[in-house]
């Protein structure tokens, strides 16, 4: 790989893929879990159920608070049984091009719970940690913005920094009682012998929805499908990133054999040009190669400076130096004249 930036790209897009084929097989399991999970009717005869049936079941009634309910903070003639307030800052911010653009941020977020019930016919089920689902799908019932008052000098500032608040907004939500809902969980016994859903032990999805569950299959699958062509898409991106810079390494590869054989032939030829070369006649001592005391010394060592060795004894001394022992980290051709 020639880049960090290829090596980046490479890594965030498997990263992105990894992510949207990790929904799209949760998405795919969740869709076959609800598929299979028992569905009780009106008034069911719980004690034909075994255990394993148990472990995930579908119910429907309407909520219905054990105690007192909660009352709504800003419609006091409207309760329910779960709360959520939130208060988020509407601000617009410039972003790293240069464009302004809005940003939200909650500033709290708060939930209120009191025990309830689904009940249908004669029979009724207590929800147990709704706030654990999923899905848990509540009506907004309050929802206010409040603009900002801003002084000039707020405005200035705000243009040097780069936010500027916009407002404050409160949202309201309630699990109203009456509603019709769709849970799905496990169901068991109390303390009471009163029939209770839970989240799954089996690490089943949870889900505490106004949705019947063909529309809860439905939205299931669109994300399954979403996360579907994701998966496809990055991964065919993926796919051609790694063909690119496979071929892109195998051409490099197949370019350094070649030069690396066409120097270890350059080398052949240049070692027998110069024995070729070698005079025939007698030459002094102190010329001649200190291994084989045949060739003339041909190579100088480096860092040494010794010229002690002929081209072949060159070949298969490559530690240390012959005449002083110092370590050789190069070598090259030397001409004595």
């Amino acid at each position: 790989m020639d880049s960090w930036g290829e090596a980046i790209a490479l890594g965030v897009n498997a990263i992105i893929f990894g992510l949207c084929s990790n929904f799209y097989f949760k998405y795919s399991y969740t869709i076959n879990i609800v598929e299979r999970a028992q569905r009780l009717g009106v008034n069911p005869n719980i004690k034909r159920l075994n255990e394993e049936s148990k472990k995930y079941v579908v119910v429907q009634g309407n909520v219905e608070a054990i105690s007192k309910p909660i009352k709504s903070v800003n419609s006091p003639d409207i309760s329910g049984v779960v709360q959520k307030i939130t208060i988020r800052e509407h601000a617009i911010a410039r972003n790293a091009s240069g464009f302004w653009a809005d940003q939200k941020n909650i500033l709290q977020e708060a939930f209120n719970v009191v025990p309830f019930v689904l009940k249908r016919g004669k029979w009724q089920v207590k929800i147990l940690d709704p706030l654990s689902a999923e899905i848990l799908d509540l009506d907004t019932v309050h929802d206010k913005f409040e603009s900002s008052s801003l002084s000039l000098m707020d405005h200035l500032v705000g243009f040097f920094n780069g936010v500027r608040q916009r407002g404050i907004e409160t949202t309201e939500e309630l699990l109203k009682e009456g509603t019709v809902i769709t849970a799905i969980g496990e169901l068991s016994r109390g303390p009471e012998n009163e029939l209770q859903l839970s989240p799954s032990s089996a690490g089943y999805p949870y889900f505490i929805t106004s949705m019947p569950v063909p529309s809860l299959l439905r939205k299931l699958e669109e994300q399954r499908m979403t996360f579907k062509w994701l998966t496809l898409l990055f991964g065919s991106i993926g796919l051609v990133f790694v063909t690119i810079v496979a071929k892109r390494w195998w051409n490099a590869r197949k370019a350094r054999l070649r030069d690396e054989e066409i120097k270890q032939k350059l080398e052949e030829s240049r070692k027998e040009r110069r024995k070729n070369v070698r005079v025939q006649e007698e030459l002094p001592e102190n010329q001649l190669c200190v291994v084989c005391r045949v060739n003339p010394k041909e190579i100088i060592i480096l860092p040494c400076g010794h010229v002690s060795l002929c081209e072949d004894c060159s070949n298969n001394i490559t530690t240390d130096c012959p005449v002083c022992r110092s370590p050789i980290y190069s070598k090259a051709a030397a001409f004595i004249s």
